[in-house]
């Protein structure tokens, strides 16, 4: 018998969302692992605590160089994704 579906809402008792959080996290942070060795993929994963604690797993060495990764791409997707307004606009359709 399989487990039932966890209702997905703010757990009211601290103490249960602590405990929670903890399991949660050591279970992402695992998965986070497998999938780098398994698929050797790099993978980077930085979670906050309702306090503020930092909790962190990257596959390379430093964080950084996935961060900087991350950056290049997303910066590279962002001009690919800018339409070409000013050819558009000198467009002239009269005959």
């Amino acid at each position: 018998m399989g487990r039932g579906r966890v209702e997905m809402k703010r757990i009211e008792s601290k103490i249960n969302r602590q405990v929670t959080f903890s399991k949660r996290r050591a279970g992402l942070l695992k998965k986070a692992h497998e999938i780098s060795i398994l698929c050797d993929a790099e993978v980077s994963l930085i979670v906050f605590s309702h306090k503020g604690k930092l909790f962190e797993y990257s596959s390379e060495s430093c964080m950084e160089k996935v961060l900087e990764h991350y950056e290049r791409y997303s910066y590279a997707e962002k001009q690919l994704k800018v339409p070409d307004s000013h050819v558009n606009a000198q467009t002239n359709w009269s005959v």
